[in-house]
């Protein structure tokens, strides 16, 4: 009876990832109580992480149904990609109870599993309706958790007010796109780009031109990244949005470009619609990044620049540049959850804050910098991996501007993320370490200690290389 159970679940794991953490979020915001509410949404994100494990260990490394469509490589490598995070950041939150009230601490946490929820939704949906859908109740979920944080931050509320407005565009964009692409194919199907003949080819690629620009301004790929800096006011905010929200958006964005790559009439418009808000990332995010004056806004702009890398390997629209993407959204993932959740474990987020703390907080000191390395593209890095594999791609098809662009992202990560090495080793401060949790202040050693694992994999890759390309040959149609 158990063993059928589980089978049965394994079977319907693409639902269960989606309702497992929206029935653990009710139970979590029906708890008055915070520490209770907390365990709740810490035990749902858990057990979503271990089914979103083994549906991607059986989509990439074993033959046989996984009960989502054949083009899916991008939902296999990223849903586990998510929902793991998202159990690290939710173990994290234990952490961070003065950011909200006791009243307000079941609704952000879950909110969180909200948000979970609906990019992992996004990522799995077979339509394209379902996937707006999903992606409108991830992204409210996460304009009211930068709200909840507003409680105790009034600064937080002009994000979460530049979220709201933000989301607005791109939800019409999205919705507009998804209008044009049901009347220039005869349906909203994901598949039916591949399955089907477009009868309107111009009028779908603009469909999907908008649906990608919706997604854009959701990731805060530049230039539509103007609420990215302010969103990310509080720490746990900045953990569920920087890391979490941002790999969703983005990824869905790769997912959307990957089913319509397999229509021919399509590719050129979608690679150019990747291509020029990815350089536009690129260059903007290193340049905000550059100038940033404190570890949160360095890491959401690096975050911004890493989005744009992501999406020129994407633009390439070939096995080799979909399997760098998807490293590099390991590696931006990796970099988050190190960069978010040692400033968090500090305590501190001006760069002033950081000077002499490799000795006094040597594992968040250790992750910020290994985050460091890796956007820096220093090798033996799982940065290092996913840039290389992408000039590797442009390269092979003569996009050596885009290969140059990369190039100098990693440059710009030389200045902004050497920074932060220097003023946590090679710089002297006076001021007394508090740090941040109390007692509960363990809680962040599971995602630290991860994030510094994951970056270092670029010393061992071969499964992680493995897995990408897996994943890109099942999004171009290539894999059973």
């Amino acid at each position: 009876m158990i063993a059928e159970g589980l089978e049965l679940a394994r079977i319907n794991s693409p639902l269960l990832l989606v309702t497992g953490p929206l029935v653990g979020a009710a139970l979590a915001a029906a708890i008055p109580n915070a520490r209770a509410s907390w365990a709740i949404a810490a035990i749902a994100a858990i057990l979503a992480a271990v089914l979103a494990f083994d549906l991607g260990w059986r989509g990439l490394f074993t033959a046989g149904s996984t009960g989502v469509s054949r083009h899916d490589g991008a939902g296999l490598f990223v849903v586990p990609l998510l929902a793991g995070g998202g159990a690290l950041v939710t173990l994290a939150l234990g952490a961070l109870s003065k950011d909200v009230s006791e009243r307000a601490a079941p609704f952000a946490h879950a909110l969180v599993l909200v948000v979970i929820a609906g990019w992992c939704g996004a990522l799995l949906a077979r339509d394209l309706f379902s996937m707006f859908l999903a992606v409108e109740t991830a992204w409210l979920a996460g304009v009211g958790l930068a709200a909840v944080n507003a409680e105790r931050d009034r600064a937080a509320l002009s994000g979460a007010l530049r979220m709201l407005i933000a989301g607005g565009v791109g939800a019409a964009l999205l919705l507009l796109g998804v209008g044009f692409v049901a009347n220039g194919v005869g349906e909203v199907r994901l598949l039916a780009f591949a399955e089907t003949r477009i009868a309107a080819p111009e009028l779908t690629s603009i469909g999907v031109g908008l649906i990608l620009l919706g997604l854009a301004i959701k990731a805060g790929a530049a230039p539509f990244h103007f609420w990215v800096g302010s969103a990310f006011g509080r720490t746990g905010a900045a953990l569920v949005l920087g890391a979490l929200a941002a790999l969703g958006a983005v990824a869905v964005m790769v997912r959307v470009a990957g089913f319509a790559f397999a229509a021919p009439d399509l590719g050129a418009g979608v690679a150019a619609v990747l291509t020029v808000v990815g350089a536009a990332s690129v260059v903007i995010g290193s340049l905000h990044a550059s100038g940033a004056r404190n570890l949160k806004r360095l890491a959401a702009y690096a975050g911004v620049a890493q989005i744009g890398c992501i999406l020129l390997s994407a633009a390439l629209g070939s096995p080799a540049g979909l399997a760098a993407a998807l490293v590099q959204m390991f590696a931006m993932l990796a970099a988050a959850l190190a960069l978010f959740g040692g400033g968090a474990a500090i305590g501190g987020v001006a760069l002033p804050s950081l000077d002499g703390l490799g000795r006094r907080a040597p594992l968040a000191s250790v992750a910020i910098s290994v985050a460091a390395l890796s956007l820096m593209g220093a090798p033996l890095t799982v940065g290092f991996l996913g840039r290389w594999r992408m000039i590797e791609a442009g390269v092979g098809v003569g996009w050596w501007w885009a290969a140059c662009a990369v190039v100098a992202a990693s440059l710009a990560g030389v200045f902004y993320a050497g920074r932060l090495i220097d003023r946590l080793y090679f710089r002297k401060s006076s001021a007394p370490y508090v740090g941040e949790g109390g007692g509960w202040r363990w809680l962040f050693a599971p995602m630290l200690v991860v994030a510094i694992l994951a970056i270092l994999l670029g010393l061992e890759p071969a499964w992680l290389l493995t897995a990408a390309d897996a994943a890109a040959a099942r999004m171009m149609g290539l894999a059973p």
